[in-house]
């Protein structure tokens, strides 16, 4: 006999957009699983939870997704359009590779769901003397370490896709729930039901960009989810583990914290700066990857639109990284935190379009009009106006190498964070060499429950493609913990 259940909010501040159906058999045995971020890592986690059955029949399983995303799932797959969709950018995640044989079926499926496709265009790389050629700095194997994939539809599309996808299948595995715009900012455990219950905030208090003292006049104390608590947390957001001053924490207990802190070493900070030209530019590629000192990767967003497809940008729209070196300048000069109050200092538009903005689009133009620069004797030297910039201020873009420990020439503690620049190949994906002894891509409390995965978690090379390894991963992991309970 089977009853259907139907997951819900019971909460009506939650902005939870999507419902399921689940076929459950009485008197089985439920487990409550919250996944807290929706990048490619909790995406991940989610689709293998829910197509992996448990090894049980007699376990029910429902999963719930937490994401603060002002623009739906996506992460630092993220994407933003301009003048009703005319201007388009990936900003944070370019494309991705699939080099593992255990992330390389996924991308199969993925292509044939008509999710992702292969990036195929003008790719192009200075020698430092002009003219391309073996670029000294690496971008994730461009131009020639192919292949390299993108979303149908923008970076963001895949994760939003992905997750469309598991909405609409018809299944008896899981019940899934997407709690969309919602920050998860503290969590408890109940030693007695050993269950966690989620406490958080939802709209503009979410967000990263909203002024601090908006965020304060909100109660970062409404409860979240399901009321019962959740017998296991799977968190994706390595901010998450930072103190309350970070807008993104989570409130991890300290002890757990401590092991993710450990576990990350130092991050990779990145600008990235979102420019569009007024007419054709005459830019003879479609991506660009630099040994400038600012400029680290330039990539055309209209290049990542299939030939005739209606969705075709009305502006030539380019999406400019910057390098490390300059990020963690920039982060020294205007932090992340206030030295007197410890308040979190959100990104300001005035800022990121009065520096990292013009910095990075000049740095972009002197490149191509310049006699050795990236186009060596055929240099660019009228462009047409840019008519739109704006910027972004990644953080925690990906960790740094794994092997690249505390004594790293290229460290710098800045309020307390550690980043790092040192360079090494992006490509390809495989196994690095960790300075910690563990071999397990995320980290786990089989105790309390609680996980945490994600690239900065991951063994692997810094990117997409071990972000989604390690959620896949840490599901795998919790899916065996509840069939050896059940």
């Amino acid at each position: 006999f089977h009853s259907s259940k139907t997951c819900m909010s019971n909460n009506e501040h939650h902005q939870q957009h999507y419902f399921c159906m689940m076929l459950t058999t009485p008197n089985n045995k439920s487990y409550n699983v919250a996944v807290i971020g929706g990048g490619i890592t909790g995406v991940s986690a989610v689709q293998k939870l829910t197509s992996t059955p448990l090894s049980s029949s007699s376990v029910n399983l429902t999963v719930h997704l937490f994401d603060q995303g002002q623009r739906g799932v996506g992460g630092r797959s993220s994407s933003r359009a301009h003048d009703g969709g005319t201007m388009r950018w990936d900003h944070g995640c370019q494309f991705f590779r699939a080099d593992t044989e255990t992330f390389k079926p996924v991308v199969e499926d993925w292509i044939e769901k008509g999710i992702v496709r292969e990036y195929k265009g003008k790719f192009v790389a200075s020698s430092g003397g002009g003219g391309g050629g073996v670029c000294e700095r690496d971008f994730f194997g461009m131009p020639d370490l192919g292949p390299f994939y993108i979303g149908v539809d923008g970076m963001q599309s895949v994760p939003g896709r992905v997750v469309d996808n598991i909405i609409n299948k018809s299944q008896e595995v899981c019940c899934f729930s997407l709690y969309s715009g919602v920050r998860v900012a503290q969590m408890e455990r109940n030693d007695e039901t050993k269950k966690w219950r989620l406490y958080g905030a939802s709209g503009s208090a979410a967000f990263h960009d909203t002024p601090e003292k908006d965020v304060k006049q909100s109660s970062n104390s409404d409860s979240l989810g399901d009321q019962d608590g959740y017998d296991a947390v799977i968190l994706t957001d390595v901010s998450s583990s930072f103190g309350k001053w970070h807008r993104a924490s989570a409130g991890v207990p300290e002890e757990f914290a401590a092991r993710v802190r450990d576990r990350v070493g130092a991050r990779v900070p990145l600008f990235a700066v979102m420019i569009a030209f007024e007419k054709d530019s005459g830019i003879p590629f479609d991506t660009a990857t630099f040994n400038s000192d600012v400029l680290w990767f330039a990539s055309k967003s209209n290049s990542k639109f299939e030939p005739g497809s209606n969705k075709g940008l009305g502006h030539e729209c380019w999406t400019l990284i910057s390098t490390p070196e300059y990020a963690m300048k920039k982060i020294e000069e205007t932090q992340m935190q206030d030295p007197v109050t410890g308040e979190y200092i959100p990104q300001s538009s005035d800022y990121l379009t009065t520096v990292p903005g013009p910095e990075l689009r000049d740095a972009f133009v002197n490149e191509l009009g310049a006699d050795n620069g990236i186009l060596g004797n055929k240099p660019l030297s009228n462009l047409p106006a840019v008519t739109y910039l704006n910027a972004q201020r990644w953080g925690s873009a990906m960790p740094s190498h794994r092997f690249v420990d505390q004594f790293s020439e290229h460290r710098k503690v800045i309020a307390g964070v550690p980043y790092d620049s040192s360079r090494a190949p992006l490509a390809p994906t495989k196994v690095e060499q960790c300075s910690h002894s563990d071999t397990d891509s995320f980290i786990f409390d089989d105790a309390m429950m609680l996980f945490q995965a994600g690239d900065m978690m991951s063994t692997y090379t810094p990117g997409f493609e071990g972000a989604a390894i390690s959620g896949m991963h840490a599901a795998d992991h919790l899916l065996k913990k509840l069939s050896s309970i059940a």
